[in-house]
């Protein structure tokens, strides 16, 4: 009887940690804001975004979280994919990506941040399918 009711905790602990973990991971909200002047990053990691906030992170290492990189125009020989230079600011609870010349329209932009990349999580340890690197997160946006 002992054992049985040892087990049920066990059980019960490992639901309520599944329940918790899988309410806290929303995906990251990558899209141009409503004039299209930047990019908004959003559902970052609370933890995460309290370093950035309280300035445990170098101004450096903040402008290193997101890149943005430009698709080439039609046409374009060359068929270069070219880093978009541009500051980032935080905001509330979220990141905002301001290019340092506009976004033009008819091109695609990717935008590839770490921020909410994690090695593994509880279910992929259970699975025994832990990731030996970190994948960024990105988005293509059209303009």
């Amino acid at each position: 009887m002992l054992k049985f009711r040892a087990l049920c905790i066990v059980f019960i602990s490992l639901c309520c940690l599944a329940a918790c973990n899988s309410t806290k991971n929303r995906p990251l909200d990558i899209d141009f804001s409503g004039d299209s002047t930047s990019i908004v990053i959003k559902n970052i990691d609370p933890a995460g975004m309290a370093k950035i906030k309280n300035g445990e992170l170098d101004n450096s290492l903040v402008q290193e979280l997101v890149t943005v990189v430009e698709s080439p125009l039609a046409g374009d020989t060359a068929e270069l994919q070219l880093q978009m230079p541009g500051k980032v600011l935080p905001a509330g609870d979220s990141l905002i990506f301001q290019p340092a010349r506009p976004f033009e329209r008819g091109r695609k932009y990717m935008v590839l941040t770490y921020i909410n990349s994690k090695f593994a999580d509880f279910q992929s340890v259970i699975k025994s399918k832990t990731k030996f690197n970190m994948a960024p997160n990105q988005q293509v946006l059209w303009r």
